[in-house]
């Protein structure tokens, strides 16, 4: 499988690339020394602040609220599982009905992997909080960090369950965070409030600092790791975490788990299907998706972009002859329902677990039983042809190589079917929009000349019919919306092999 290409770009970039801007125009203009330095300096000074105070979200995007449980927060625990406290805790979550995420060590886990599991089976989620708990890690190399990532990672892949949100030692970040936890399937979480236990070295009062100014849509932090000494009461916290539990009911605050909090999932299945970045982003969004594509800033181009599809699909859906579909990336299912109506039946593809479950459920609410889902990349699914019409709207911008894909897909085609997808045109207006996303992504979305594409579909042995630019256009650079439509002259003797 082709992977995104990642470019985790940040509000340091910019920011960077802007004090440059400003000491050089300030230099061109002669003012004195000290006003020519000063935005390297500011810089300076934020970039050396900025991990300790991630919130600020200056190297990347970090969790630290969710709204996804109205009038609720959720409860975490770091730096587990002991023996010593994990037990009696749970015990204590178990009387007062409470699910919580626990971000474990993986040095912990090895050690403990019993606890673990009865973190697991009683209904608690886990997330990745390094191997060693390093505190320094922020410090050390790249090599370094992602290996504390990895480890941990495998720590509890060994026991069935794969993390999907990284909680770093002591809630600090550096630069090098976000692109390791890319590569790795991760987005990083931290907290709204703590107790400042100080990893329960400071039990004492831990409720009345917690609760205080606790409200709806917190990540509360804690730990489940006795402090240090011999002197540690473990019914003294149990009785502090009780009061903050109880604290909680009183101010008419309910307790959500993390990944209801959040609106994502925090950890999977080990087994599960692992879709990267462009999967971990989308689980994310599935459960608001639909909203939030109505209300972004780009919602004129994806107007046209409904436009332009539904009258092509249209003409080609009445046309008789469109029997068998493939969707590449439904998501949930924006166009889906459409085919659908229009097809004997539709396979609908996508790397997101949570996006394929809200279409599930909207082709349930429709009485549409003609659409088969399917999880995983169109380079490498098992797909089974022929299909008389292959279609992606928006989707092929996440493959960094388009020829062979499209050399697959035409192996795909019945005779004489074709091939109908939208993608980013390429052009000065689209720049900003891949900009955007990098930043919010951490994914470089790929556009496209009409020659570039034009070249990989006749590559593949598909004639052009038709190859336009929609939305936004610029005199002799065209639209910023792709419109392609091709025919298949022939089918392949065998199915090509998935694209390596």
């Amino acid at each position: 499988m082709s992977k995104p290409t990642l470019f985790p770009l940040t509000p340091a970039h910019l920011l960077g690339l802007l004090a440059v801007k400003l000491t050089l125009l300030l230099g061109l203009l002669s003012a004195p020394a000290w006003t020519a330095v000063f935005p390297l300096s500011l810089l300076a000074l934020l970039v050396l602040a900025a991990p300790f105070f991630p919130g600020w979200r200056l190297f990347g995007p970090y969790a630290t609220r969710g709204h996804g449980a109205p009038g609720a927060v959720a409860l975490t625990f770091d730096d587990g599982p002991h023996p010593e406290t994990t037990g009696p805790l749970l015990d204590l979550l178990k009387r007062r009905k409470v699910k919580a995420c626990f971000f474990q060590v993986g040095r912990q886990v090895e050690a403990n992997p019993e606890l673990t599991r009865r973190v697991l089976e009683e209904g608690h989620e886990v997330g990745n909080h390094s191997y060693s708990h390093d505190v320094l890690l922020m410090l050390r190399s790249r090599g370094r960090l992602a290996d504390e990532v990895r480890r941990g990672q495998a720590a509890l892949e060994a026991l069935g369950v794969r993390p999907l949100c990284f909680r770093p030692p002591v809630g600090i970040v550096n630069p090098r965070l976000w692109p390791e936890l890319l590569r790795q399937g991760l987005t990083a979480v931290g907290f709204s409030r703590r107790a400042m236990d100080w990893g329960n070295r400071k039990v004492e009062g831990l409720a009345r600092r917690l609760l205080h100014g606790v409200r709806a849509g917190d990540v509360l932090l804690l730990h489940d790791l006795p402090g240090p000494g011999d002197t540690f009461e473990v019914e003294a916290w149990l009785a502090e975490v009780e009061a903050v539990l109880s604290g909680l009911e009183q101010r008419g605050l309910a307790m959500a788990p993390l990944s209801t909090l959040l609106g994502r999932p925090v950890m999977e299945a080990a087994a599960d299907y692992n879709g990267g970045a462009a999967a971990m982003f989308y689980d994310g969004l599935a459960a608001r998706y639909d909203e939030e594509q109505e209300a972004r800033g780009s919602v004129a181009v994806r107007k046209v972009e409904r436009r332009v599809i539904q009258a092509r699909l249209h003409t080609l859906l009445t046309s008789g002859d469109i029997h068998r579909v493939l969707e590449l990336g439904a998501g949930t299912g924006r166009f889906t329902m459409d085919l659908a109506r229009g097809a004997e039946e539709v396979t609908a593809l996508d790397v997101s677990p949570g996006m394929l479950k809200v279409l599930q459920a909207r082709a349930r609410g429709a009485g549409l039983g003609s659409i088969t889902t399917l999880l995983g990349a169109a380079e490498d699914a098992p797909l089974e042809g022929p299909y008389d019409l292959i279609c992606s709207f928006s989707a092929l911008e996440y493959v960094p190589s388009l020829e062979p894909l499209l050399g697959r897909l035409a192996g795909l085609l019945a005779p004489g079917g074709r091939l109908f997808f939208t993608t980013a045109h390429r052009g000065p207006l689209r720049l900003f929009t891949q900009i955007g996303n990098a930043m919010r992504q951490g994914i470089w979305l790929h556009a496209r000349s009409r020659r570039q594409v034009r070249r990989a579909l006749e590559g593949a042995g598909l004639k052009v019919e038709a190859l336009e630019t929609h939305g936004l256009k610029i005199p002799l650079l065209g639209g910023m919306l792709l419109e392609v439509l091709a025919r298949s002259p022939r089918r392949l003797k065998f199915p090509p092999p998935p694209v390596s």
